[in-house]
């Protein structure tokens, strides 16, 4: 009886060994994969300077298809105007590509496009209640409200 208890639980750990080593190799392969796939889709966000009044900001467009576009026309400056207190605006000569989606909150140095055609740089966080394709974000807003000041305001966009 000893004997065969001993040959069972053997057994059933060599099956568990096996059962357990082929689970870790699947495991590992799949994490591989994984890892692959997500270092193929990795894209680089691109580093923008924006220029408003006297003060420059460091920002970060998002990799999508709408800033490819819009990067095709930087240099660029863009008489903005305001807006609720809270944004400043241009309506671009051409549209662009869109992928919009209703954030719940819109952030402080937020970059988006509103429709097809309207830039948008925000300086106010605030609840929202419509739909923009992100383009990206001001990195350090500090200075941002002052520097927009009140009223229509040139902002130049140009790549780092």
């Amino acid at each position: 009886m000893k004997n065969l208890l001993f040959a069972l639980t053997v057994t059933a750990l060599g099956a568990m060994g096996c059962t357990t080593n082929e689970t870790t190799n699947l495991n590992k392969k799949e994490a591989v994969n994984v890892i692959e796939s997500i270092q193929e889709n990795i894209q680089e966000d691109t580093m923008i300077n924006i220029k408003i009044s006297n003060s420059e900001f460091s920002a970060v467009l998002y990799d999508n298809n709408t800033t490819k576009e819009l990067v095709k026309q930087f240099p660029a400056i863009y008489t903005m105007s305001e807006l609720h207190g809270n944004e400043k605006y241009y309506y671009m000569p051409e549209s662009l590509p869109t992928n919009s989606e209703r954030p719940d909150t819109i952030n402080k140095g937020d970059i988006m496009l509103y429709g097809s055609d309207c830039i948008v740089v925000f300086y106010d966080t605030f609840p929202n209640s419509y739909s923009y394709t992100k383009l990206g974000y001001i990195e350090d807003t500090t200075g941002l409200e002052d520097a927009v000041g009140k009223g229509n305001v040139d902002i130049s966009f140009k790549l780092k």
